[in-house]
């Protein structure tokens, strides 16, 4: 059994979120027999603000035929501070008469107004829009699940251990962990596979390991994410 601990300040190229490590024993073997391996003790802290300029920061709503763009301070926000934002933007540059309330007890975020209207567009409608919605009337939206930390999901990957049995994000096969955040902004969440699951490894031999860490649309995280460590254990 062998066990790589692995630092992305160690790399040989790349960023905090796209990197190559030389592995420090030369070349790793994996043809003499079946292995398996498995990733833990992942340490990633949570420093993705909420709103980040020119990634999620615009909201467009169509109000009759016309359509009206809102756009916010990038930033990390609470959930009241994030709704009061949006409400206040929305009744400075729509018609009608806005109300944006967020219950931080169950994530959830509603937008009203006293006219009819629909969310076309905007890259914050399409994080809002890809989790769970309903509509009650042509007038509300109701999001049930609106984290305030900028990023609910991180997905390791690297597409030298992929495997066919493995289905991440788009479909992808080389996501070799995957972490759902639940801590607050700010602080550091530790994360490890199941203790009885482990990955089925190629054969091949490695000098080096490529890595990326991706969101849930299979898009290479921003530099908000520092650098991260981990163990990769082989059987």
């Amino acid at each position: 059994m062998k066990t790589l601990y692995l630092d992305a300040r160690e790399r040989v190229q790349g960023t905090s979120c796209d990197f190559q490590i030389q592995l420090k024993r030369g070349t790793l073997t994996l043809s003499d027999r079946p292995h398996r391996f498995r990733v833990d003790q992942l340490r990633l802290a949570i420093t993705v603000p909420t709103i980040q300029a020119g990634v999620n920061d615009s909201l467009v709503v169509r109000v009759g035929s016309q359509d009206y763009t809102v756009v916010m301070y990038a930033g990390q926000k609470t959930g009241p501070e994030l709704a009061t934002e949006l409400q206040t933007r929305l009744n400075g540059t729509a018609p009608g008469a806005w109300t944006v309330a967020y219950d931080a007890s169950t994530i959830s975020m509603a937008i009203l107004c006293t006219n009819d209207f629909t969310i076309v567009g905007g890259t914050y409608a399409d994080q809002l829009m890809s989790r769970p919605f309903s509509r009650a009337n042509s007038k509300s939206y109701l999001f049930s699940y609106v984290p305030v930390t900028g990023i609910d999901e991180v997905f390791l990957c690297c597409k030298q251990l992929a495997s066919q049995n493995i289905e991440g994000p788009g479909g992808a096969h080389d996501t070799i962990l995957a972490c759902v955040i639940t801590a607050p902004f700010g602080s550091v969440q530790q994360f490890d596979m199941p203790p009885d699951v482990w990955h089925e490894a190629p054969s091949a031999s490695f000098q080096t390991l490529s890595f990326q860490l991706r969101d849930r649309n299979y898009r290479i995280l921003s530099d908000y994410v520092p650098n991260v460590s981990f163990l990769i254990t082989i059987d």
